[in-house]
C-alpha cells in the first residue's frame, strides 16, 4: 500500500524523473516524459545519449556518475532542443554498491515562463488598481460635462459650424466614456457566472449585436458550425463581450464587401494520441488588412494599438476572459490578406 502510494507520487510528479543503469540506459521514467512527446515504453532500455544533444553525448559517462545540478540539452520527439536542469544522485543497492543514477529534470524555459507570468501578474495588478482609481476620478466630472452638453443641445438650436463643433464635443465625451468602461472592465477582477452554453447559439446572438456595422460595410458572413458540439461551461455575458471585441476587430480591419467566416468544430486534446475528439474550437477569420508580423506578439498587451482611436484594451480584455476560462486563443495573420482568431476550449470545460 505504502509502496503504491510512493510510486504514484513519483509517476505523477511535475518534474521528469528517470533512472538509468550503470551503462546509462533507461530503466525507469515517470509519466511526465510525455510532455516531450515520448512514451515510457519507447525509451526503456535505450541509452540516455539517444535523447541528448550530440555535442553533450561524449560527456555522458561523467554526467551520469556524478551527483549535483547540471544543465543539459534534451532533444524531444519532434527534434526540438529543450534547455533543462538535471539533478542527479547515485542509486545504491543494499550493499552500498552503485547500480544506477536517479535524474530529476526540469524544463528551464517553463520555469522562466512561470517567473515571467508571476511578474506580469504583479505588474498588471498594480496597473489595475491605478486604472480603477483614475477611471473613478474622471467618471463623475465627465458625466457632468455630458449632462450639461445634452441640456444645452435641447435649449439652444445650434446650426452650421457651431452645431458641427458641438456634435464633435459630445462625440468625444462618449468616446472618453468608452475608454473608461474599457479601463474598468480590464482592471476589475472577473467574477464568473458559469452555466452550460451552446457555443453556436452564443456566436449567432453576439453577431446580431454588430449587424448594423456588418450591413454598413456590406460584409458577407460565412458560418460553418458543427451542430453536434457538446454544451460548454462558460460565462455567457463574458463570452459575448469577448466575441464582440473579436467581431469588431475583424469588421474594423475590412473594407466594404469583406468576408467574415465563423467556424466551430472539435479536435483532439493531444494530436499525438488516439484520444477521442473532445476539445471545442471556434475560429473567426476575416479578409481584412492583416497584422504586421512584428506586432503579432503585442496585440494582447494592454494599451497596445495601431489605430488612431481606441484604448488598445479590447484584445487584452478578450485574452483575460479566455485565460479565466482556461481557454487558449491563437492568432494567425498575413498582412494584406486577413486575420484568423482561434479559440480552444479544453476538455475539462466540456
Amino acid at each position: 500500500m505504502i509502496l503504491d502510494f510512493y510510486k504514484k507520487l513519483i509517476d505523477d510528479a511535475n518534474d521528469i524523473i528517470w533512472v538509468v543503469d550503470t551503462e546509462g540506459r533507461f530503466i525507469y521514467l515517470n509519466n511526465k516524459i510525455s510532455v516531450w512527446g515520448y512514451s515510457k515504453d519507447e525509451l526503456i532500455g535505450k541509452p540516455l545519449i539517444s535523447i541528448l544533444n550530440v555535442r553533450q553525448a561524449e560527456n555522458i559517462d561523467i554526467e551520469v556518475e556524478k551527483s549535483g545540478l547540471k544543465e543539459i540539452e534534451i532533444i524531444d520527439s519532434h527534434g526540438n532542443i529543450r534547455n533543462t536542469s538535471l539533478s542527479t544522485s547515485p542509486l545504491k543497492n543494499d550493499n552500498g554498491a552503485i547500480v544506477g543514477t536517479i535524474g530529476v529534470v526540469r524544463d528551464m524555459a517553463e520555469d522562466k515562463r512561470v517567473r515571467e507570468r508571476s511578474a506580469d501578474t504583479e505588474r498588471l495588478a498594480a496597473l489595475g488598481q491605478l486604472s480603477i482609481g483614475i477611471a473613478h476620478e474622471i467618471r463623475n466630472p465627465l458625466s457632468s460635462i455630458k449632462m450639461n452638453l445634452q441640456i444645452l443641445n435641447r435649449l439652444i438650436p445650434f446650426t452650421g459650424d457651431t452645431k458641427d463643433h458641438f456634435d464633435l464635443a459630445l462625440k468625444e465625451v462618449f468616446h472618453l466614456e468608452g475608454i473608461l468602461e474599457d479601463l474598468l472592465s480590464y482592471a476589475k477582477p472577473l467574477k464568473l457566472k458559469l452555466k452550460l452554453i451552446d457555443i453556436n447559439s452564443l456566436l449567432d446572438n453576439t453577431l446580431l449585436m454588430v449587424r448594423s456595422d456588418i450591413k454598413e460595410k456590406e460584409i458577407v458572413i460565412n458560418k460553418y458550425y458543427d451542430n453536434e458540439l457538446p454544451t460548454i461551461l462558460l460565462d455567457e455575458d463574458k463570452m459575448k463581450q469577448a466575441f464582440l471585441n473579436i467581431y469588431f476587430n475583424s469588421i474594423q480591419a475590412m473594407n466594404k464587401g469583406g468576408i467574415l467566416c465563423i467556424k466551430t468544430y472539435r479536435e483532439k486534446e493531444n494530436p499525438d494520441t488516439d484520444d477521442i475528439e473532445k476539445r471545442v474550437v471556434v475560429e473567426v477569420s476575416d479578409t481584412g488588412c492583416g497584422i504586421e508580423k512584428k506586432n503579432l506578439k503585442s496585440i494582447f498587451n494592454p494599451f497596445f494599438t495601431t489605430k488612431p482611436y481606441g484604448t488598445g484594451l479590447g484584445l487584452s480584455i478578450v485574452k483575460n476572459i479566455f485565460d479565466y476560462l482556461n481557454a487558449v486563443i491563437e492568432v494567425n495573420s498575413q498582412l494584406g490578406k486577413g486575420t484568423d482568431f482561434i479559440i480552444k476550449f479544453p476538455v475539462t470545460n466540456i
